[in-house]
Formats: structure tokens, C-alpha cells, sequence
């Protein structure tokens, strides 16, 4: 089951999961020497991140790699990349090394190799992945209905997958991604889930029921995960 962490706000649900992820990457950092940390982007992680940029772990030894990428290029103002680079690569954060997903070719599918190769270079697993939900009960880029959605859950997937979402308020425009695959989270010393609000605790909570079939509630039947939970 998950392991639900309850706070009373969102002050301190940032306070315990920093700590938590400062232990994660410190224990990567003493066991091989690199530490890796997958995280996602939006406005949720957005107060972590800012707390993170004065975290006195030694982030020469720590890269950073999202969890998602929408295929727009940096400038766009909803890349991930462009998100994670100005919230948390910042203070004594601006040591990590961030590895993002967007390559040159004109779309995803044609950028898996090299985005797989990108990744490589990581340790693995990853020492923490830090997830979001979206109403509509996906996680990273794997949203229900998707386009290689099902490739993206098998056991043998690679890292990094590309998916073509089907257009909705929650995808935006933007519905061709790259994500890590489910495999790839599931495997991850410590995955975790951060949500604030009362909506999103009630789709969680639906998601992780039996047989839901929601993206989150099969990555959860694959690895339990820490849900850090604020209204």
C-alpha cells in the first residue's frame, strides 16, 4: 500500500520532504560516489525545488533529470526543462548537473535513442523520483489512453519512452512527451508523490483503488511509493 504522510501545510510537507530527499541523494552520494534525483516539473514541486537551492548536500555529485518532457524547445514557457533549471538550479543547486530530454529531432519517437543514451549516464536506479498526479490520474507522461502507454509499462521498456497523449484541458497543446517509463520509476531506491489540495488527494485516492486502471494506480501495483500530502 502507499504510505500516506500527512501535514498540516504546505510549509511543512516541503520541510519533511526535503529532508527525506536530502537522505536519499546523500546515501546515493556515499554508496557510488553520484547521487541521481528524477523529478517533475509544475508548480507543486516549485516551493521544494527553492528550498532544495540551499540544501548543503555537495550537488557537484548530484544530477538532476526529469521525469517528463513536453517536445517544445527551452524557450517555450511550459518546458520542463526551462522550469526545473530556473526553480531549483539555483544557490548551492547550481553545482548539479541537469540532464533534460529535449533533443533536436522533429519529434520524440525519432529522439529515443538518443535520449536513452542521454540517460545512461545516470546512476541507476535512480536514487529518488519525485512524481506529481493529474486530475485525470496520470503520473510523469503517462496518461491514460496515450499512445505507447502500454509499451511504456512493460518489463522491458527502456529508460525513457515517448508517448503521444490525447489532447484534453490537462495535456494542453502539447501532447507529444517523452517520460521515463514505469519500469525505470518503479526501480528507483525511493519514489515519491507530491500533491497539495483536497482534489488531488480524491483522484489519488480513486486511482489506487483495485483495479482502477489509472496510470498512477498501475505504477503504484509496481513499486509502493510515499504519497507527502498538504491541503
Amino acid at each position: 500500500m502507499a504510505n500516506w504522510r500527512l501535514f498540516e501545510d504546505r510549509h511543512a510537507l516541503v520541510t519533511a520532504l526535503r529532508a527525506d530527499i536530502e537522505s536519499d541523494l546523500q546515501a546515493g552520494i556515499e554508496a557510488g560516489g553520484q547521487a541521481s534525483w528524477a523529478v517533475s516539473g509544475g508548480s507543486t514541486p516549485k516551493p521544494l525545488f527553492e528550498a532544495m537551492q540551499q540544501s548543503p548536500l555537495d550537488w557537484r555529485h548530484i544530477d538532476v533529470a526529469l521525469v517528463d518532457e513536453r517536445w517544445v524547445p527551452f524557450e517555450h514557457p511550459r518546458s520542463n526543462e526551462a522550469f526545473v533549471s530556473e526553480s531549483l538550479q539555483r544557490g548551492r543547486a547550481a553545482d548539479a548537473r541537469l540532464f533534460g530530454m529535449k533533443t533536436d529531432h522533429e519529434n520524440a519517437a525519432a529522439a529515443v535513442a538518443e535520449v536513452n543514451e542521454r540517460y545512461a549516464r545516470l546512476n541507476q536506479p535512480f536514487n529518488s523520483v519525485l512524481l506529481g498526479v493529474g486530475p485525470d490520474g496520470h503520473t510523469a507522461s503517462l496518461f491514460p489512453g496515450a499512445e505507447g502507454l502500454e509499451p511504456a509499462f512493460s518489463e522491458d521498456a527502456p529508460l525513457c519512452v515517448a508517448l503521444t497523449a490525447q489532447q484534453s484541458v490537462v495535456t494542453g497543446e502539447e501532447v507529444e512527451r517523452m517520460s521515463l517509463s514505469a519500469r525505470a520509476i518503479a526501480d528507483a531506491d525511493h519514489v515519491v508523490v507530491m500533491i497539495t489540495g483536497d482534489q488531488k488527494k480524491r483522484v489519488l485516492e480513486d486511482a489506487l483503488k483495485p483495479n482502477s486502471g489509472l496510470p498512477v494506480g498501475r505504477l503504484h501495483a509496481m513499486t509502493p511509493f510515499d504519497v507527502y500530502w498538504a491541503p
